[in-house]
């Protein structure tokens, strides 16, 4: 008989923490805006009634000659799928009786807010919940948005719970950091929660980790050597030293959104350089972030730093053919290049190669075909002639 004693009691307040779990996970706030009382001519024997499962808010005509605004707060500790409204006048003298009646669908995980019309005011009606977010990884310097509160509070490591400063406080959405709160140095967890006054539902849990270095300055860039060539670069300056055992880790853009390969690169660390090599002509953004070890920093906080490599300048030659005067005379050739970087060189057949600059002078060749060649002072060549 004790054994069986045992176990129903076992059972019994084994259940208790389970209801209890869901008690403050839930809430709901309900403000009022009561009109003007009217008496018998528009608002005698007026109510307005929100319903939400189990709990009700429930006002009489305003009986003052101002608008009254109250607000009440529940914890929803039952399951219901709607939110009833209804409000209604009786025995107006002047005119007919109102009434006022609405449904609201409701889902306590994903209810926002909602507004009921009524006939001695109306109520705007506004769940209060925090979801636990599916990434948890912030850095002092992330933004972090919150919605569907209204008095905010938070507290470091299980310390003790302290307010939002007062322009965060009577807000639905709010958006910080906790380099703007403080104290989050040295540590592990932030831990916020949300409701009205002092009652408050169940707090989410956010891992605190390091930022990345910012990168401070414009982002230098080298056009590529030849139009042809992928071999642009790129240097980045960071703000801070790397720790010990700390990395940089890279995802590349085309401005257009579509992945890049991460190109080459070298951290100068005395320098808080980044060098990249070997990067093709055009437009790109990049997101960053390092690791500590194992353990990963922040991404780079927005804008999304941008660059641009520009294309080489196109090298272009033309060959005006010099009919000789007389025959039997040699024949000449004139050679103008233009576009690509430095100085020209030009080579006929298997001759050795000349350097010159544009345009050339006059150049002897004997007659018959020849194969002639262009470059810059990069071994660039005019892509469009068949030389």
């Amino acid at each position: 008989m004790r054994t069986k004693l045992l176990a129903v009691l076992f059972l019994f307040f084994g259940l208790i923490p389970v209801s209890n779990a869901q008690a403050t996970k839930y809430g709901m706030l309900v403000r009022t805006t009561l009109d003007p009382f009217q008496g018998w001519s528009g608002s005698h024997a007026g109510n307005l009634s929100v319903t939400v499962g189990s709990k009700s808010v429930n006002k009489g005509s305003n009986t003052t000659s101002n608008t009254v605004v109250a607000y009440a707060f529940f914890y929803v500790t039952d399951n219901p799928n709607q939110i009833v409204c209804s409000s209604s006048t009786a025995g107006n003298r002047d005119g007919g009786d109102c009434n006022q009646d609405k449904i609201i669908n409701y889902d306590r995980n994903t209810f926002n807010s909602d507004y009921f019309g009524g006939c001695i005011g109306d109520a705007d009606i506004m769940g209060i919940y925090l979801a636990q977010p599916t990434n948890t990884n912030y850095c002092k310097n992330d933004v972090i948005t919150l919605t569907r509160g209204w008095n905010w509070q938070y507290r470091y490591d299980g310390g003790t719970w302290g307010d939002f400063p007062s322009t965060y406080q009577s807000k639905r959405s709010i958006s910080f950091n906790m380099e703007a709160l403080g104290g989050s140095d040295g540590k592990q967890k932030l831990q916020i929660r949300t409701g009205y006054g002092t009652s408050f539902t169940d707090e989410i849990i956010l891992d605190i980790i390091p930022c990345p270095p910012g990168l401070v300055g414009t982002p230098l860039t080298t056009s590529t050597s030849c139009v042809n060539k992928s071999d642009g670069t790129l240097i980045l300056t960071y703000d801070r030293p790397l720790v010990a055992n700390e990395s940089f880790a890279f995802s590349f853009f085309r401005a257009e959104g579509m992945s890049a390969a991460v190109p080459p690169y070298v951290v100068d660390n005395v320098n808080k350089t980044i060098n990249f090599t070997d990067i093709a002509a055009g437009s790109y953004y990049l997101k960053y972030q390092t690791f500590v070890g194992a353990q990963q920093t922040s991404v780079n906080p927005s804008p999304d730093p941008t660059f641009t490599i520009p294309p080489a300048t196109p090298v272009s030659f033309q060959v005006e053919d010099l009919q000789p005067q007389c025959n039997g005379q040699q024949g000449k050739i004139k050679i103008t290049a233009s576009g690509g970087t430095g100085f020209f060189f030009y080579k006929i057949d298997t001759d050795p190669e000349v350097a010159f600059t544009s345009p050339s002078g006059e150049i002897n060749i004997s007659t018959g075909q020849h194969s002639i060649k262009v470059r810059d002072s990069k071994s660039c060549i005019d892509l469009d002639k068949n030389e």
